[in-house]
């Protein structure tokens, strides 16, 4: 079975973190980030679990951050298998310098690079989760975003929304295989890793799988439980778990998270969260 990517597979959704103290998570992604706190809520498998999730002033899907709160976690082993660094776009230099300076002042290291081809900054938040600030230089982003969040960073340096997340896995080939010839997902060789991508003229759909080997993460405050993938419909929805059924795979089939509906699966040890839209202008021709 085929999977269109233009009514299916259509961009990032959000991606969902552990964190061990909620109100100090709460003041670094808006009062250092700059984020806005779209909703505090809980988690529907477990409604004693704080979920919190951030994004920009509309929480429109491709900005949203989401962190569920588990007080006795310990901290994350970082390691292979593993979803393992977010991108963050900005536009322009002055961004990246603007969110240097401010990420020092919170007393958070910040090393500047590039990161596929673009000037980049790449920092830990507080409980060790990696982030890169990259340079989106006009590459194309949705129209939906650049919804300014009210608060003391300046609009034209706010963070847009989610960039390329970056995957660690001991078997690359299994996972680039997965997102190229079951999901549709275009596949590009860069100096990182296998960059695969739903719209080459942005960076706002982009995985980058690199191959690493050695002991696979152990979960704690600072770990992605999981990638969500914005798909248009309920019908879309049914077509990946028709796809994975295909596959002879486990998948949890379609849950209703109220605000829209999923469908999780992990494969070589990333778990995958296929998430309704209810706005796909953006992403169809």
């Amino acid at each position: 079975m085929e999977m269109n990517r233009v009514t299916v597979v259509l961009t990032h959704h959000h991606i969902s973190m552990y964190t061990k103290n909620k109100e100090e998570n709460k003041h670094f992604y808006t009062e250092v980030l700059g984020l806005k706190l779209v909703k505090e809520t809980v988690n529907q498998d477990n409604e004693d679990m704080v979920h919190l999730f951030y994004g920009d002033n509309e929480g429109v899907v491709g900005t949203l951050l989401t962190f569920f709160e588990l007080p006795n976690a310990g901290q994350m082993r970082k390691g292979t298998n593993m979803i393992a660094r977010i991108g963050l776009l900005v536009e322009g230099e002055e961004s990246l310098n603007y969110f240097e300076q401010r990420l020092r002042q919170a007393g958070i290291a910040v090393t500047q690079g590039t990161y596929l081809g673009h000037n980049a900054r790449f920092f830990d938040d507080p409980e060790q989760l990696s982030f890169v600030l990259i340079d989106n230089e006009q590459r194309k982003v949705p129209g939906s975003w650049r919804n300014p969040v009210d608060n003391d960073v300046p609009e034209q340096y706010q963070i847009l929304g989610l960039g390329p997340i970056e995957l660690h896995v001991q078997e690359k080939e299994k996972t680039v295989a997965y997102l190229k010839d079951q999901l549709g997902y275009e596949a590009y060789e860069v100096a990182e890793g296998t960059l695969l991508s739903l719209d080459t003229t942005g960076h706002y759909t982009d995985l980058l799988v690199i191959e690493k080997s050695g002991p696979v993460v152990r979960p704690g405050r600072g770990y992605v439980h999981h990638h969500a993938i914005g798909v248009a419909s309920h019908k879309s929805l049914e077509q990946v778990a028709m796809l994975h059924d295909a596959m002879k795979v486990k998948h949890t089939g379609i849950i209703d998270r109220k605000w829209f509906e999923s469908l999780y699966y992990t494969q070589n040890g990333i778990t995958y969260e296929f998430a309704t839209i209810d706005v796909t202008n953006d992403f169809v021709d």
